[in-house]
């Protein structure tokens, strides 16, 4: 092999060693941005499941509150909604 060859091999050799460089870093900083997006998701994911679960015991509180204010009410309005959901559970 001429001196010529040995260079531009050796140079290519380089170049392709600068390129897997230069795609480990790409591969890198893409996943580490997935991981990080897939971390931010999970946060605001938890933060909603947290508010949809206040917002819940909310809504059973309050419901507590009209049972136990007006009894006899809540058991008409139960009675009548049974009624009617038997009355459509039966047209088949």
């Amino acid at each position: 092999m001429s001196n010529a060859s040995v260079s531009h091999l050796k140079n290519a050799t380089e170049q392709l060693g600068l390129a897997r460089d230069h795609l480990t870093v790409g591969v890198a900083d893409a996943v580490n941005s997935g991981v990080d997006a897939a971390r931010e998701v999970k946060a605001q994911a938890g933060e909603s499941v947290d508010m949809l679960l206040d917002q819940g015991k909310d809504i059973v509180g309050q419901a507590g509150e009209v049972i136990r204010s007006r009894p006899w009410t809540t058991v008409g309005i139960a009675l009548a909604a049974g009624y009617v959901l038997a009355k459509l559970g039966s047209r088949n």
